[in-house]
């Protein structure tokens, strides 16, 4: 028997709006309870990799198709090349072959236009969304949950499911307050035309690494990860850290000065990088976690929203298979915990890798690099996860 009922989603971001939508095609009556007051427009892109498009084409293949038309599907024959800070080439990535070994390609698209879709199809399901509720603690029993918010209301449901991200306010309501973990270094992200340069490419310098792919047709997004003591880099705002991020490649490669100078400061985001040691607890009666409020990683793998989306189908297809909440919660703990915590370590190891921050470590990233002929040794590894039974009607739930 499938369960289903009422469920506030508490944050609308990707993994809020996946889970939402997920949810509402198994039956479920969903409202997304999101505190920003309008969409977020700044920020780059980012890359679904084949077990994210695995996890998108179970909850709407419609979703699926058209998040190919309206980003950079990555082709057979493509290829990243590897650089030092002055242009020469460490390796070329066979990247177009995850077509070929894991059967779904990896697909750049812009964050916002990702968010945005999701956004759309979730209406369009029957999902309501409602800006500017701030979420500010929850109770849950046996038979109910009730989140309360800022303005003194509160809203019931069979199921509440926190997705708030980095400083997800249900989190701490249910493991306690602790402060997210400073990996030592901050993110400079944006997007530029795409002119005749190489269109995809990592550059590495010391302390510093640039990640660069095309995200639609003539756009591209870059992610500049820079060792830094935390908070330097967002106090600056937008448009200072675009000059200070210009400083910084000012003896690099002119192609990536140039790339930087032509993104536009206002559609630039700025961030400090954290992540958590892995939760083995997600659920508290009827109130779970999910996406980054439950396993926010560094971005040196790219698997962040991959993993939330995986979370997503992997809830809606648990709670859909036990029948019961409870016990659909419980198994979805269990595979989540065991999947998302190695992830969350390996991105750690990455990231400190990627980042060369000394003489000697960024000779040896350098190396490694060359001799593997990779941006990293583990992201593969992570790409084969698919739903774990055929999908039945085009959902993640028979």
């Amino acid at each position: 028997m499938t369960v289903t009922g009422e469920t506030v989603v508490v944050g609308g971001g990707i993994g809020g709006l996946a889970c939402a939508l997920a949810l509402r095609r198994c039956g479920w009556e969903v409202t997304v309870a999101e505190r920003a007051t309008e969409p977020a427009g700044a920020g780059a892109g980012l890359m679904l990799y084949p077990n994210g498009v695995a996890a998108l084409d179970a909850i709407s293949p419609a979703l699926g198709a058209r998040i190919r038309r309206v980003g950079h599907v990555v082709g057979a024959g493509e290829v990243r090349l590897l650089l030092d800070s002055a242009g020469r080439i460490l390796a070329r990535e066979p990247i177009g072959a995850v077509v070929h070994e894991f059967g779904l390609p990896m697909v750049a698209v812009l964050r916002s236009v990702l968010q945005l879709e999701l956004a759309e199809e979730a209406r369009r399901a029957g999902v309501r969304i409602r800006h500017g509720a701030v979420v500010r603690s929850y109770r849950t029993t046996e038979e109910r949950a009730w989140v309360a918010t800022a303005d003194d209301r509160e809203l019931g449901a069979d199921l509440v499911v926190g997705a708030d991200g980095l400083r997800s306010v249900v989190r701490a309501r249910m493991v306690g307050q602790s402060p997210p973990q400073y990996r030592g270094y901050s993110s400079v992200r944006g997007r530029s035309p795409l002119a005749g340069e190489p269109a995809t490419f990592v550059a590495n310098g010391r302390g510093l690494q640039l990640f660069v792919s095309p995200v639609a047709p003539g756009l591209r997004y870059w992610t500049a990860k820079i060792t830094a003591p935390p908070g330097v880099w967002p106090r600056m705002g937008a448009a200072r850290a675009h000059e200070a991020l210009l400083d910084l490649v000012a003896d690099w490669d002119p192609p990536v000065a140039r790339m930087i100078a032509a993104s536009s400061p206002e559609e630039l985001a700025v961030s400090d990088i954290h992540d958590r040691a892995p939760l083995r607890r997600w659920a508290d009666g009827r109130v779970v976690l999910l996406g980054d409020a439950a396993h926010p990683m560094v971005p040196a793998l790219g698997q962040g929203a991959n993993m939330a989306l995986e979370d997503a189908v992997v809830l809606a297809t648990a709670l859909g298979e036990a029948g019961e909440v409870g016990a659909g919660l419980r198994a979805y703990q269990s595979a989540r915990v065991a999947r998302t915590a190695p992830v969350v370590l390996q991105s750690r190891r990455q990231g400190a890798m990627d980042q060369g921050a000394g003489r000697l470590r960024a000779r040896l990233r350098d190396r490694l690099m060359r001799r593997r002929g990779a941006k990293d040794a583990s992201a593969r590894a992570v790409m084969g996860w698919r739903p774990q039974r055929a999908l039945t009607g085009g959902g993640v739930c028979g």
